[in-house]
């Protein structure tokens, strides 16, 4: 959710200013609903995420950055990756990968391409950057004036920062799998997976991609909310009528942005084209929060952080108790608001960890590890269900009785504000 900085600040004010009176709450709703992903934040997961992708692999992990791909008509198909002879034996060949076409603006692929360098740097004998045919063949590290062999790569992963319709990523991997030294890389024994790595992807753009021939698997940091996974049916339902009614541009196919997606979520680096166009699009008549998708001048007020505020009204959206307010949640040990969050999510199903990242706004890597742990501790048990140790856990902050420590308690650390009542 957007935070109070936000929300707060001279560029949101302005924005729903626009809006008549009777419009601005919903305006508002959306815009306290959006995911506002600061830089750190989105580096930091994106990290996390890929090296968690490289863990295991009996190889190397090619990365690539997202980009369109020839021809821009979408409804011609892909060309291939790689160029490759006409004629059989169709091996292709070439050493790197394009990262952006020739004469195009740098977008959100520069930053992504930026991140696979530093991470090819850091870890030359795990991740490629952009490799062709020859290195996906073998790969070669650099070591000074030294160059050594290293194992064949096993991963192919298209890295983007969102999935949002799940068209361009589809489009990628499809221009992949039209080069026939690729598709033969990935039918050999043991030979070279598809994987997709996004900070976040919507329901149906996972759905999108995870269609694809080459069967990969997508991995994302959050699920990217949307209207229509936010807000139940009558919210959703007045808040897109009010994003047609103010579309600047006047066209219906773009008021909620790209393929109708109604993305609310908006990066450091920029707002996607899947977000409504009353966010980003501009007129004499209309001042856009985001002009020409820039978030340069809102991004101070971006981040995501869990305080008692936020941790209460994700409760309440949870229908779960407002956080005992005799409690200083600022003293407690790290880890504690975001344990109780992800309790609370689990009290009703479904229990899967995207519907606990969905409820408690935190990174599907955060709900992950501390569904583990809440195991490991007998909270819950192997469906995710609470236990009575796990409601009890659950019931205790609501109590005046919480004490609070920040001593780690014996080999297994838990905050005390999650431990069961004497």
């Amino acid at each position: 959710m957007a935070s109070k900085v936000f929300m707060k600040s001279s560029g949101a004010s302005a924005w729903l200013g626009q809006f008549d009176p009777h419009d601005q709450g919903r305006a508002a709703d959306m815009l306290r609903a959006m995911r506002l992903v600061s830089a750190n934040e989105f580096t930091r997961g994106m990290r996390a995420l890929l090296l968690q992708t490289a863990e295991g692999v009996d190889g190397t992990v090619a990365l690539y950055a997202e980009r369109e791909v020839l021809p821009k008509d979408k409804k011609q198909p892909p060309e291939p990756l790689f160029l490759q002879p006409a004629e059989r034996p169709r091996r292709a060949v070439g050493r790197k990968a394009l990262i952006v076409l020739p004469g195009e603006d740098v977008g959100s692929e520069g930053l992504v391409a930026q991140l696979i360098t530093e991470l090819t740097r850091e870890y030359p004998e795990t991740f490629v950057n952009h490799p062709g045919p020859d290195l996906l063949r073998l790969h070669e590290i650099e070591k000074g004036r030294k160059k050594s062999l290293a194992p064949r790569v096993r991963k192919f992963v298209l890295v983007t920062d969102l999935i949002g319709s799940g068209n361009q990523a589809w489009r990628y991997l499809e221009a992949a799998w039209r080069v026939d030294s690729v598709k033969g890389l990935w039918s050999m024994r043991g030979g070279v997976s598809f994987e997709v790595v996004a900070f976040a992807a919507t329901e149906l753009g996972n759905a999108k991609v995870s269609s694809h021939a080459v069967q990969p698997v997508v991995r994302f940091v959050r699920e990217c909310p949307t209207i229509d996974t936010v807000f139940d049916t009558e919210a959703a339902g007045a808040i897109k009528r009010l994003c047609y009614r103010y579309d600047p541009q006047s066209r219906p196919q773009w008021a909620l942005g790209y393929e109708s997606t109604g993305a609310l979520m908006a990066f450091a680096h920029g707002a996607p084209n899947n977000t409504p166009a009353v966010l980003w699009a501009s007129t004499d008549s209309w001042a856009a929060l985001f002009p020409k998708r820039v978030t340069a001048e809102s991004r101070e007020g971006f981040g995501s952080v869990i305080d008692a505020d936020a941790a209460n009204e994700r409760l309440l959206s949870m229908r779960q108790r407002r956080l005992d307010p005799g409690v200083d949640w600022s003293q407690a040990p790290s880890g504690a608001l975001e344990r109780y969050l992800v309790l609370a999510a689990l009290a009703h199903p479904p229990r899967t960890a995207e519907a606990v990242a969905r409820r408690s706004g935190l990174t599907l890597l955060e709900v992950k590890s501390l569904m583990a742990d809440a195991r490991k501790f007998e909270w819950i048990d192997h469906e995710g269900r609470l236990t009575d140790t796990g409601q009890a856990q659950l019931a205790v902050s609501k109590r005046n009785r919480v004490q609070i420590s920040t001593h780690e308690m014996g080999p297994v650390y838990y905050p005390c504000a999650l431990r069961a009542p004497a």
